[in-house]
């Protein structure tokens, strides 16, 4: 099944036409994705099955479910699992509401919805009491407790300890919690998997949504053939360093899971979109936010070559450029179009010769030939380069994912840590990853890397030319020596003065601070900042994007990053006014 439910299905308004206001009063959910050996009060689940108040979910060794609430919260329930909720009230017009349940054995992965932002989601394990707010959880049944994002306070042995992102707690019964800190080596990845799909299962799709056909290809086009760079492994040959292994690891997986997601929504809107919703058996509307629309923006990461000389350890040089990312929701596509560009490593704000320059099509819009892509949503859609590609007269294949939706987000905080995205109305961003060979040759040259896009400002007049506002979001980077590093980003926006003081803290143990100017065209801007440790700077180049309230409300760009040893870095930012 998908890898759970954080994705933000937008399917609210149809979830709603499935309770019926008042005859189906006790209704809080409905059953979004099921595997085998789920049942509900001792009857198997169906996928789009309504779930009631007070309903008893139990699963066996080869049974999952995820539930979708009419609040948006989301439970995945994994094998051998047994779940109640215990009490659930909601009221759609203020938003407001309280979630109360009890796991009584088993596997749990919670995302929360608007309840969860007042505060008033509790989950009661064996062992503890977990409070979360605005918050992704999963625990492992083992009294393990994992915090992607949000925050939430456990409480064990009458102590209560308070977990931010990415941190993790053990407890016992009767004893206290130990210390926030890290996740024990792969126990994010573990809990992943047993949230997933097992061989042949497809959490209840029906076949034209999800076909096994549409599934193996979809599959195979993001593992990559044996030996690409996004096979399942994602290892590249050796001798390549651990830090890219383990990020394509990461990253791989949030790609597959956001494939699945895809499916799974599609499979539910269908299934709900059959239900008639009056006595004119007329289908509900589909009020989803998933518009048609051409996002443009900024592109980072590294280029890893050399991977098959084993008489010399892989070079990398830094990746920035522009990306378009065209959603087509009539015919349920996505189109990125990357333009990139190699830098000197010497000088990673210099660019290498005209030659080392690339054009990446990722998936496809319109209604013929192969998608290569799916648009669940405007979180959740993934676009797969098409198979039979070269590029600079090399054989390639990739994967562009957004990493907005939770789908991937949770592979993503776990091996990011630091990470807490912005909070953007309209920007998006995301991972993409390519291999590249000569001829029929083994791959010898991994890019991988970020983007960044959003809504274009409409002319130059809707930039203010007095005024100030502050933006805060995030940076996220690949580093030749660390992998995928994160850290906060801000920027004390002067429109009077053209300028803004930008600050990016905790990105990779260095803090930056600096000022970045207008261009002539005021809707975009650029500068250098400089690092506090190991003699860093980053360029940055970004622009002005709307916002939901404001024309000039979000922002993104790209990084580039050098310092002493050889540090060298690439990826973007994204920000909103606060």
């Amino acid at each position: 099944m998908s890898r759970t439910g954080a994705f933000q299905l937008a399917i609210t308004t149809a979830v709603l036409a499935l309770c019926g206001a008042t005859a189906q009063a006790q209704q809080v959910g409905t059953a979004s994705a099921v595997n085998p050996a789920a049942t509900a009060n001792l009857k198997t689940i169906t996928i789009g099955q309504s779930i009631a108040h007070k309903e008893r979910i139990q699963t066996k060794s080869s049974g999952s479910v995820q539930l979708l609430f009419l609040d948006k919260t989301s439970m995945t329930i994994g094998p051998n699992s047994d779940l109640t909720i215990d009490e659930y009230v909601y009221d759609p017009s203020a938003n407001t509401g309280k979630l109360a349940a009890t796991l009584g054995k088993g596997a749990l992965r919670f995302v929360g919805g608007q309840i969860s932002h007042n505060g008033d989601a509790e989950i009661k394990t064996a062992s503890a009491l977990i409070g979360i707010r605005g918050g992704v959880m999963m625990t492992d049944g083992k009294g393990g407790i994992y915090s992607g994002y949000g925050t939430m306070t456990v409480n064990s042995g009458g102590q209560t300890v308070t977990l931010g992102a990415g941190e993790f707690t053990q407890t016992q019964a009767g004893g206290p919690p130990t210390p926030p800190g890290l996740p024990p080596p792969g126990f994010v990845q573990k809990q992943i998997a047993r949230f997933q799909s097992a061989a042949g299962q497809t959490g209840g799709a029906r076949r034209g949504a999800a076909s096994p056909a549409n599934v193996a290809a979809a599959e195979h086009s993001a593992t990559g053939s044996p030996g690409g760079l996004v096979t399942g492994s994602g290892a590249p040959p050796s001798p390549a360093p651990p830090t890219i292994v383990q990020q394509v690891n990461a990253i791989t997986s949030a790609f597959t899971q956001s494939i699945q997601t895809s499916n799974q929504a599609a499979a539910l809107q269908e299934i709900v979109q059959d239900r008639p919703t009056g006595g004119n058996n007329t289908p509900p509307i589909d009020n989803s936010p998933r518009p048609s629309a051409t996002l443009t923006g900024y592109v980072g990461g590294l280029d890893v070559v050399n991977l098959n000389n084993t008489n010399q350890a892989p070079d990398s040089r830094p990746i920035t450029g522009t990306a378009a990312i065209n959603l087509d929701a009539a015919n349920n596509r996505v189109q990125g179009n990357l333009d990139i560009y190699a830098y000197d490593p010497a000088n990673p704000f210099t660019q290498l010769a005209q030659s080392i320059h690339a054009l990446l099509q990722f998936g496809s819009t319109g209604s013929t030939g192969p998608a290569n892509s799916g648009y669940s949503n405007y979180n959740n859609f993934y676009a797969n380069i098409p198979d039979n590609s070269t590029v600079n007269n090399k054989a390639v294949t990739g994967v562009l994912v957004s990493a907005n939706g939770i789908a991937a987000n949770q592979v993503v905080t776990g091996a990011i840590p630091n990470l807490t995205a912005c909070q953007c109305d309209y920007t998006r961003w995301g991972f993409w990853a390519v291999s590249a060979a000569n001829g029929n040759a083994t791959p010898d040259e991994a890019l991988i890397g970020t983007w960044v896009a959003g809504r274009p400002v409409g002319s130059i007049s809707d930039v203010p030319t007095t005024g100030t506002a502050t933006y805060t979001g995030h940076v996220i980077a690949n580093v030749n020596s660390a992998g995928f590093v994160a850290g906060g980003f801000s920027n004390a926006v002067d429109f009077g003065a053209r300028s803004g003081a930008v600050s990016v803290t905790n990105l990779d143990g260095a803090n930056y601070a600096g000022t970045v100017n207008f261009n002539n065209d005021p809707r975009n801007f650029g500068g250098t900042i400089a690092g506090n440790v190991g003699g860093r700077s980053m360029a940055l180049q970004g622009s002005f994007f709307q916002g939901a309230h404001s024309p000039v409300g979000e922002m993104g760009g790209s990084v580039a990053i050098s310092g002493a040893n050889n540090y060298l870095g690439s990826g973007i930012f994204a920000a909103s006014k606060r």
